[in-house]
């Protein structure tokens, strides 16, 4: 008999982070669990998202079932592609979650009756998915990091939307085991109570860097284990990208920088819209800066959706529209659905330093030993993970990043460029033992 797992949160091959976080989360497995059948959620909101979110994953055999309970913008077939929505369309979604609430809270009660009456409420294919819980070896929360909260009055839901699979799993009996994962900040009091009470009762827990695990201990009172971040693990498979950038303007004879960008909404600010064009005006005078040294400079979109909040082309435009003619010269500008988190790695391999506020380009160009910079957003992960490396002083807040501090860190890097590399090859060391440790301590949990 095939031991089933289901790796959640959701998976979007679009996002080449989560992708390679989802597939290195399947190979542990592979390493502790024989015989294996792995489910994932498939996303999007139509039929055209959805197949551009699971092609590579599908290919890889893996078997995609719907989420029981969805995200409200699902439910609702918006396709819309704002960075923010207006308040409408979040009332809207608020009359959603409320139902979805009521329905699903039916699902994980202790009583079958109640049980078979949220059954109910579900579509032909989400009961398929609930039939398949009572039968899985693991519920997976795959490696990243999703539960932080900033004290919006929607947080206690977003963090039960997270939450639910882990509850309904522990509803079966179901083990669930939560890979190397950042935790935290949660300023909602809520939301905070349901993360502490929720994943208290999971069979296994780590997290990712040093920050979340002393958050953990001091404000939710859990004592867990620290593993490297799963996409530190990931290999690229070989395969030569250089012809392929060269035909995107790619010159490997002059110093080149990847840069990565995103739209964020900086959730949390009273200023957000004024962060957001900051963000985006001091990456621009970076970029003419670094021209102007003698830098070629390649925006690459290492991330495609699935929303527009996750489609990193909406930064990197406005940012290319903002250049005038001369630096343009020494950018050029890379999209590409079709390229998997290997090949994207595979890419930074070949450039001198990157420059990334998606924090998993840091981690596939340090794979490649290619320094980098990191530009943190969005809780704990890159500065705790940077600060695991020894190499904090690279980092720098979303809300504060300058075109003045950017290109003293490239100047620092410059300067200590075998010492950076020096710190990466030494965490490498300690990666090869953590993993081997990882999978010995999941194996001791089924035998």
């Amino acid at each position: 008999m095939k031991n089933k797992i289901l790796v959640v949160p959701g998976n979007t091959d679009l996002n080449r982070g989560d992708q390679a976080l989802v597939w290195e989360s399947i190979r542990v497995f592979e390493d502790v669990l024989p015989d294996l059948q792995v489910y994932l959620y498939e996303s999007g909101a139509n039929e055209k998202e959805k197949t551009l979110q699971k092609a590579q994953s599908l290919n890889m055999g893996y078997e995609f079932i719907p989420r029981i309970l969805q995200h409200p913008r699902v439910k609702s077939g918006n396709t819309s592609q704002e960075i923010k929505y207006s308040k409408l369309v979040y009332i809207k979604w608020g009359f959603t979650a409320v139902f979805d609430l009521f329905t699903t809270l039916m699902l994980i009660s202790r009583f079958s009756f109640i049980n078979s009456i949220g059954k109910a409420c579900l579509s032909k294919d989400q009961k398929k998915s609930l039939e398949l819980f009572p039968q899985l070896s693991a519920l997976v929360v795959k490696g990243g990091g999703f539960l932080h909260s900033y004290g919006k009055m929607y947080d206690a839901y977003v963090m039960y939307y997270f939450l639910f699979d882990l509850m309904l799993a522990h509803r079966y009996k179901v083990k669930t085991i939560i890979l190397p994962n950042s935790v935290g900040p949660l300023k909602n009091k809520l939301a905070k109570y349901l993360v502490a009470k929720v994943i208290a009762k999971s069979s296994f827990i780590s997290v990712r860097e040093d920050v979340s695990k002393k958050f953990l201990r001091e404000k939710l009172g859990l004592d867990v284990k620290t593993y490297p971040d799963l996409g530190f693990f990931l290999e690229s498979d070989g395969e030569s990208m250089e012809a392929y950038l060269k035909s995107k303007g790619f010159d490997n004879s002059k110093k080149n920088i990847a840069i990565t960008l995103r739209p964020y909404r900086f959730d949390g600010y009273d200023n957000a819209d004024a962060l957001y064009a900051s963000y985006l005006k001091q990456l621009s005078d970076f970029i003419s800066e670094q021209a102007g040294r003698g830098y070629r400079i390649s925006l690459v979109a290492h991330t495609l959706g699935p929303s527009a909040h996750e489609d990193d082309r909406l930064a990197l435009q406005e940012v290319l529209g903002a250049l005038d003619a001369s630096t343009k010269d020494s950018v050029i500008y890379l999209e590409d659905f079709g390229l998997n988190c290997k090949q994207m790695q595979k890419i930074y391999s070949y450039y001198d330093m990157l420059v990334g506020t998606r924090f998993h380009s840091v981690i596939f160009a340090l794979n490649e030993m290619t320094p980098a910079i990191a530009i943190a957003y969005g809780g704990n992960k890159s500065y705790g993970i940077m600060k695991d490396i020894d190499v904090p002083e690279y980092v720098l807040g979303i809300e504060s990043v300058t075109a003045e501090n950017l290109n003293k860190l490239v100047v620092k890097l410059e300067n200590e460029r075998e010492h950076y590399l020096g710190k990466i090859s030494q965490y490498k060391v300690k990666l090869e033992r953590e993993r081997k440790a990882l999978v010995a301590e999941l194996r001791s949990i089924f035998e």
